[in-house]
């Protein structure tokens, strides 16, 4: 099962649906080392896309990929995501946060629209692509192109994904739990945090069994040769 061109830049740019603060200069000294920052708004709509995403995906991999594997992760991440989601819109509706509308990937449907984006009236459906300033439209673009995928693709595709977006949650979540002042949204954080870094170790095994050294695994074909792909950052 070999990962097609557009898994490949997916995995070299890092694309996901988490942008993660820059980190101060490793060669720095730690008294001149800025601690990351994070914004109670930013938290917020970076961990609501990235739960919607992962909930997103996961759907279509119950209902495309056969692999049993894949379907059990798929179920936990519809589980674990869709509930912590529903805590995180609590915290920034008592709080007087925005929170992403739940239809932030179905951006081709002809009623689709977000608050954040002036006029929505006028760039409904596929028109929306046409804007560069959309809110996560990178996420928006890959999630497209998994949709489009089947098979063993898809398969690979799906793992890819949940392993580089996890890996970044993480240390968004990390980040909020040490450093947001806003104290729901840090213990929100704190207590959400060890169940993404469960979600990403059980990706990332997954990812690694199926994309074995040896290039001998696929997730249909057992006995089939890939080409080996170096996992996500």
């Amino acid at each position: 099962m070999k990962l097609n061109i557009w898994n490949k830049i997916v995995l070299a740019l890092g694309i996901s649906s988490i942008a993660i603060p820059a980190l101060a200069d490793e060669s720095s000294s730690s008294t001149n080392q800025s601690p990351p920052t994070l914004t109670a708004q930013q938290f917020v709509s970076d961990a609501a896309v990235g739960g919607m995403k992962e909930v997103f995906l996961s759907e279509t991999a119950l209902a495309t990929s056969t692999n049993d594997d894949i379907k059990s992760l798929a179920r936990r991440m519809v589980k674990d995501h869709s509930a912590a989601n529903k805590k995180l819109a609590k915290i920034a509706e008592a709080e007087g946060l925005n929170f992403p509308p739940t239809n932030t990937f179905s951006a081709d449907d002809p009623t689709w629209s977000d608050a954040r984006i002036a006029n929505p009236d006028s760039v409904k459906g596929a028109q929306i692509l046409t804007m560069p300033t959309l809110p996560y439209l990178m996420d928006y673009l890959a999630v497209k192109h998994l949709q489009s995928l089947t098979g063993d693709q898809f398969d690979q595709g799906y793992l890819s994904d949940m392993a580089s977006d996890h890996t970044q949650a993480v240390s968004e979540f990390e980040t909020a739990s040490l450093s947001l002042s806003d104290q729901g949204l840090k213990k929100f954080a704190t207590k959400t945090l060890p169940t993404l870094q469960k979600h990403s170790k059980m990706a990332q095994e997954l990812y690694d069994r199926y994309n074995a050294p040896n290039g001998t695994t696929t997730t249909n074909q057992p006995n089939s040769t890939v080409t080996p792909v170096a996992p996500p950052m």
